[in-house]
């Protein structure tokens, strides 16, 4: 009995040691404690990839959808090529609006819209008059443009803009001659403007702007009538709303 057990004991001891020389031999401990929780490297995966600048301050998208209303004084003049004494001058009031995209640049935007302007009836005296009470009379003052700004942000709200466009003008003459006032039929041609002025972001969507355009329509031809065009420099105020339909979207 007390062999059997000694041979127990030795066959034991025998295994552990076997055990523990083929655990020497695959190689150093394993901590499971610490499985699926590995250091993480401190450095973002990120941070070697570029940035791009989509908006100076608010984070806009790379581009917006927006809508304008304008007004203010039209100083407007007709005159005729062809006759040196049909020149006139009135001030007139305009309003109109746009629609438009603008693209976000690192130092501001680049706006595409298409405008559309009205202005008030023009009726004034010839300069050097070819007869006492003689007048210019002008109706039905329309034009439709398509404009191209670029916007330069000074400040995060306060920034300049500058450029123009062409599109088409049109307006029906008349002209009061003796007490009499005749009109021709409507009639269009090539206009062109171009300006610029200063803005104030007053929030993320909403900007307002001060500016000057010069604002002008080739001649105009017409059987029985003397050559004309139209000419005007505008100082207008602007509200621009960007995203107006985000609302709807939801």
């Amino acid at each position: 009995m007390a062999r059997s057990i000694l041979c127990g004991v030795l066959a034991a001891a025998v295994a552990v040691g076997l055990t523990a020389a083929r655990a020497a031999d695959v190689g150093p401990e394993i901590d499971l404690s610490t499985f699926g929780r590995e250091a993480a490297d401190p450095a973002s995966v990120w941070d070697d990839l570029p940035l791009q600048n989509v908006g100076r301050r608010f984070g806009t998208a790379p581009r917006r959808v927006y809508l304008s209303g304008m007004i203010g004084p039209s100083f407007a003049q007709v005159n005729s090529p062809a006759e040196s004494a049909l020149l006139s001058e009135d001030t007139l009031f305009a309003a109109g609006g746009a629609i438009g995209i603008a693209f976000e640049r690192r130092n501001g935007r680049l706006r595409l819209e298409t405008e559309g302007m009205g202005r008030g009836t023009y009726d004034a005296e010839f300069l050097a008059t070819p007869a006492p009470g003689d007048t210019t009379i002008l109706t039905n003052n329309w034009s439709v443009m398509e404009n191209v700004w670029r916007d330069y942000m000074l400040t995060d709200r306060f920034g300049i803009y500058g450029g123009g466009g062409i599109g088409a003008g049109g307006y029906i003459l008349g002209e009061q001659l003796a007490g009499d006032t005749l009109y021709a039929s409507p009639a269009a041609n090539f206009a062109w403007q171009f300006g610029g002025g200063l803005l104030w972001e007053l929030s993320d969507r909403l900007t307002f702007d001060v500016g000057y355009r010069y604002f002008h329509i080739n001649t105009i031809s017409q059987t029985g009538v003397e050559p004309n065009q139209f000419s005007s420099s505008e100082l207008m105020f602007t509200l621009r709303l960007y995203e107006p339909f985000r609302n709807w979207r939801r």
